[in-house]
């Protein structure tokens, strides 16, 4: 895909900033999975349960997950599925650790009518930076959306119609909510996947490295920006990217650490890899 592809709540912004010191405290409670070095996150408990990891709480507050040593990777990428919690909606945020600073955050709410997805990121500056929400079938883009603001919603997915070809839940959690026979919940057993990347793309200052959040979702139907705004166009779509509209500090900002923190009593990481330049 060489389309250019052009955080979150203001009630995040303590979690985003304590991941760090989490990770830290915790660094003694770790294990080795994918190669590589994954450490509990505030009072989560780690394991390994066949090719998963999960990161188990009983803690709804959102401070709890898994830090994973991406050691200077430029994309990371994960199945990512949760248990619900019992609130209804449960939200994800993954924070990006580059030489001891956080580069980005994404963050994604989960309820039964859909997904909402918000991220910041900051320039090679240091400065907080735009960022696009593009909507893409088949690795044709759809939709576009530019200029909105670091730590705004950018976009929301909900069921249009078909079966999903994915899920964010477990496949404990998938099949009690699926209850068809197996072809039907086949999904169950694929989680969506979710990446991290400070890739190089073409633009109108050439070749140049830009820090995106890309996200599958088992909704197929995406409205793409702030939901401030008019409603926005509905569009259908397999893969979402948050990406930021200015250029990142290239190598500078290839993650050390993806801190994933969720309210889910659950967060399991599958098929995990990095890439290093």
């Amino acid at each position: 895909m060489r389309l250019f592809r052009r955080l979150a709540h203001s009630s995040l912004a303590t979690l985003f900033v304590m991941a760090l010191p989490f990770a830290q405290a915790r660094a003694q409670d770790c294990v080795q999975f994918s190669g590589m070095k994954h450490c509990a996150v505030g009072a989560a408990k780690l394991v390994v349960e066949g090719k998963a990891l999960l990161a188990l709480s009983d803690d709804a507050s959102g401070k709890d997950g898994v830090s994973v040593d991406t050691e200077r990777a430029s994309n990371w990428s994960a199945g990512l599925a949760h248990e619900p919690s019992s609130e209804g909606k449960d939200t994800t945020v993954k924070t990006v650790i580059a030489n001891g600073k956080v580069v980005s955050t994404s963050s994604v709410t989960t309820t039964d009518e859909g997904q909402e997805f918000a991220a910041s990121f900051v320039d090679a500056n240091g400065k907080p930076a735009t960022y696009s929400a593009l909507v893409f079938l088949n690795g044709k883009l759809m939709a576009s959306v530019s200029g909105l603001a670091s730590g705004s919603v950018g976009a929301k997915s909900f069921p249009l119609f078909g079966r999903p070809t994915c899920t964010i839940l477990t496949p404990k959690a998938c099949r009690k909510l699926c209850g068809g026979p197996g072809m039907d919940c086949a999904y169950c057993d694929r989680p969506c996947f979710n990446s991290v990347n400070n890739e190089v793309w073409l633009d109108g200052n050439g070749r140049v490295p830009h820090l995106s959040h890309s996200y599958e979702s088992p909704f197929n139907g995406f409205s793409l920006g702030s939901v401030a705004k008019a409603a926005p166009e509905i569009v259908v779509g397999d893969l979402l990217v948050l990406v930021a509209d200015a250029p990142s500090a290239g190598e500078a900002q290839d993650s050390d650490q993806v801190i994933v923190q969720s309210t889910a009593k659950t967060v399991s990481l599958s098929d995990e890899t990095v890439s290093h330049r």
